[in-house]
């Protein structure tokens, strides 16, 4: 039997003994995951996986409650169990009238989606690409420690169905290599750096051909460039953040426009629909219709049609992300449940372009801990980059804290770059912020 097929007959029993049992509604979603992984320490293999994983996740609407369970039981009677222990159970709750299905003109009622290499790779290829990979600089530089190579592949298959009409099928495929290197440092310290490549066909890593990805010797070249870092004063600065890293300003912006902070008054955008957050050089987009892109669905995780959505237009804050039950709670209409395939509008030129526009800053290659507050926006991080100066990109730094609120640093945002990665399905580019305070030193 066909994967699409079993998933369908799953959903389809589920769902039909749901309702025979006592649910007046079910929402049922099956998946089925097909993985496999390698890593390469040097020039030793040291790790093979592969995982063959299916779950039912049964969602139950019993005497206006509601309640989950989930099993990778696949057999009629060990889902007959499961049903008949959660049904008793959710009648046990307290009745939530917020909880419904995705009504007909929100949910999704459209074709398949198929985002998925038909072929298939052998091991024998796999293994030979992360070792080419470890290859490109494993005992070429004196100062390498160690160089790790990660290659990872998976193959989703997603059917949901429920009591009200829902029946939507996707499946996708993602193939992606890493490496990270170690170098000697001065003293005792090991500066290390890491790199990566993905995509949603294995064209994308060169599988199967000679084509090198050059993971690890961009991995190695990073590296090299943190060795004998420096300390700066304390100050404000002009500062930019690297595409690779940009999205973790931006995760407290999401976070804080979602459903559960703001049902439950844990956010600094609670009531700002309409106003300016941030500098109006900054335009945030859902657009998860772009095939080919990691983030491309049709539907998100209860089955409501996803959209080609402006989340903050020119700095004004222009959407929430509602699910049914949040959207519910703070009687406002549902939009979706999570972001997609976040897109930042960006400039020309890249993370070297837009520091040329600096004459003094630093340049963010990292964030070494720390946090946002996300109900006050407060944010307090660790960074290391390079120093910039007459707009070159000079010596490594360390040991600087960024400090701020999140609606001041938005606002001191200036550019964005034309360099964001394709291999996540949050695509930021590099970001140019102006007067941000940072601690280094003491002056």
């Amino acid at each position: 039997m066909k994967e699409k097929e079993l998933l369908e007959q799953m959903c389809g029993y589920a769902l039909e003994m749901s309702l025979k049992k006592g649910a007046q509604h079910a929402r049922v979603t099956a998946v089925r995951d097909v993985s496999s992984g390698l890593s390469v320490l040097n020039d030793s293999l040291e790790r093979i996986q592969n995982a063959v994983e299916s779950a039912l996740m049964i969602h139950l609407f019993v005497d206006g409650r509601f309640g989950t369970c989930s099993t990778n039981i696949t057999d009629p009677a060990g889902i007959d169990t499961l049903l008949d222990d959660a049904i008793a159970s959710v009648r046990l709750l307290t009745p939530d009238r917020c909880r419904i299905l995705v009504p007909p003109g929100l949910r999704y009622e459209g074709p398949p989606l198929y985002s998925a290499y038909k072929g298939k790779i052998s091991p024998a290829t796999k293994k030979a690409k992360v070792f080419q990979c470890a290859a490109d600089v494993y005992g070429k530089e004196p100062s390498l420690i160690n160089v790790t190579v990660n290659y990872t592949d998976y193959r989703r298959c997603v059917h949901m169905a429920d009591s009200a009409g829902l029946n939507c099928t996707s499946e996708e495929t993602w193939y992606d290599l890493s490496a990270q290197c170690a170098v000697k440092g001065t003293g005792d310290t090991r500066p290390s750096d890491w790199d990566y490549n993905g995509g949603v066909m294995p064209k994308t890593l060169g599988l199967g051909t000679d084509n090198s990805c050059k993971c690890s010797v961009n991995a190695l070249n990073r590296a090299l460039a943190k060795r004998n870092p420096r300390k700066i004063a304390s100050g404000r600065y002009a500062v930019v953040v690297e595409n690779r890293v940009a999205s973790t300003l931006v995760n407290p912006i999401i976070k804080a426009i979602s459903g559960n902070a703001l049902q439950q008054h844990n956010s600094y955008l609670l009531n700002k629909l309409g106003e300016r957050i941030a500098a109006p050089a900054l335009t945030l987009t859902d657009d998860p219709h772009r095939k080919g892109f990691p983030g491309y669905r049709f539907f998100d995780s209860e089955g409501m049609a996803t959209a080609k959505r402006t989340v903050i237009d020119s700095g004004r804050l222009n959407m929430y992300f509602l699910n049914t039950y949040y959207a519910n709670k703070m009687q406002m209409p549902p939009t979706i449940s999570s972001p997609s395939l976040l897109t930042c509008n960006g400039g020309s030129g890249d993370s070297a372009f837009l520091a040329g526009l600096m004459k003094n800053g630093i340049f963010v290659t990292g964030f070494n801990g720390g946090n946002c507050n996300t109900a006050t926006g407060d944010f307090s991080y660790g960074i290391e980059g390079f120093f910039v100066q007459n707009g070159q990109i000079t010596y490594p730094v360390t040991e600087i804290v960024m400090t701020g609120n999140m609606i001041d640093l938005w606002n001191k945002f200036a550019a964005a770059g034309n360099d964001a990665l394709t291999t996540s399905s949050w695509q930021i580019p590099s970001l140019l912020f102006e007067d941000i305070e940072l601690a280094g030193i003491s002056k």
